[in-house]
C-alpha cells in the first residue's frame, strides 16, 4: 500500500492543533507546582508560544497538502486543518489570558 505524500501533510495538519492544546492544556496543569515553587511564571508563556508556533505548523501542512493534491478529498483535509489549527490556536490564546491577571500561587 502507497501513502501519497499529500496524505501526511494534511492529516499532520489536522492532528496539530489537537495535539498542541493537550499538550499546552496538561503541561500547564502538570507544572504549577513547579511554577509556584521557582517563580517561574515565564514557563507558561513558552508553553503558549511552543503551542501557537505547532498550531501555525498544522495550518501551513495542511495548506501544503491541499496544493499539492488537487482531489475533493485533499481539498476538504486541506480546509479542515486550516480551521482545526485556527480554533485550537484561539483555545491556546484562551488558556493564556487568566495568566494575564492571576499568580500561579493564587
Amino acid at each position: 500500500m502507497s501513502v501519497r505524500p499529500s496524505s501526511v501533510a494534511l492529516w499532520t495538519g489536522i492532528l496539530a492543533g489537537p495535539v498542541a492544546w493537550t499538550i499546552v492544556f496538561e503541561l500547564k496543569y502538570a507544572l504549577i507546582d513547579y511554577v509556584c515553587r521557582n517563580h517561574a511564571h515565564w514557563l507558561y508563556w513558552i508553553f503558549v508560544a511552543g503551542g501557537l508556533l505547532l498550531c501555525a505548523f498544522g495550518a501551513f501542512s495542511g495548506w501544503g497538502g491541499m496544493a499539492g493534491d488537487h482531489s475533493p478529498r485533499a481539498r476538504f483535509m486541506g480546509i479542515g486543518a486550516i480551521a482545526l489549527s485556527i480554533t485550537f490556536a484561539v483555545f491556546i490564546i484562551s488558556l493564556a489570558i487568566p495568566d494575564l491577571y492571576l499568580r500561579p500561587c493564587e
